[in-house]
């Protein structure tokens, strides 16, 4: 497995980008050609958060991303827990979604990209009345045409709760997510 490393606020030891690589060499396992990955390791420098240290490992495959984050007070224990959670995704991703000989129909390399904006609200000093909520993250990201089943399998496996595609019957933008039956929904747009 080819693995990229890259720190933020932190220095990357041989010892520590070994350890990593080590770690998410077991995921190979599971897939005979050779899987890229790329990793960020963070430090949050704020002493109110207890879980500072970040691992963070994204893996394209055939179109789909595989992507992990988790968050101690060791770096070594948050690799560890990444390098578990990216095994069970892709396992996961090889015994329910991986069809040997199935090839993706003329779509695009592009990943599937991060879909989890977030919205808080910040009602700190405010009335009930002047209450409005604050938009405090956004992210951009291209949408890849595919059907309604594989974008569901794209949310399972970015373990999000919704996920925006274009259609590729309709070419119109589409939202899945998940429903309190366990089943899914479809959001479309009216012509």
């Amino acid at each position: 497995m080819q693995v990229t490393v890259t720190g933020r606020n932190i220095e990357l030891t041989p010892a520590l980008k070994d350890y990593l690589t080590d770690k998410l060499q077991r995921s190979q396992k599971h897939f005979d050609h050779d899987l890229s990955a790329m990793a960020l390791l963070s430090v949050a420098k704020n002493p109110s958060v207890a879980r500072n240290q970040t691992a963070e490992v994204t893996i394209k495959l055939n179109g789909s991303m595989i992507r992990g984050e988790e968050s101690t007070e060791n770096m070594y224990a948050s690799i560890d827990l990444v390098a578990d959670k990216i095994e069970r995704q892709l396992r996961k991703y090889k015994t329910r979604y991986f069809h040997k000989g199935s090839k993706s129909k003329g779509r695009n390399g592009h990943g599937v990209p991060d879909t989890a904006g977030q919205v808080e609200y910040d009602s700190v000093g405010e009335s009930e009345d002047n209450f409005s909520p604050k938009i405090v993250r956004s992210k951009k990201f291209m949408l890849k045409p595919m059907s309604a089943q594989e974008a569901c399998k794209q949310m399972d496996l970015l373990g999000h709760d919704f996920f925006m595609f274009i259609n590729d019957e309709t070419n119109q933008v589409n939202t899945v997510y998940h429903r309190r039956d366990s089943n899914y929904g479809l959001i479309e747009p009216e012509d």
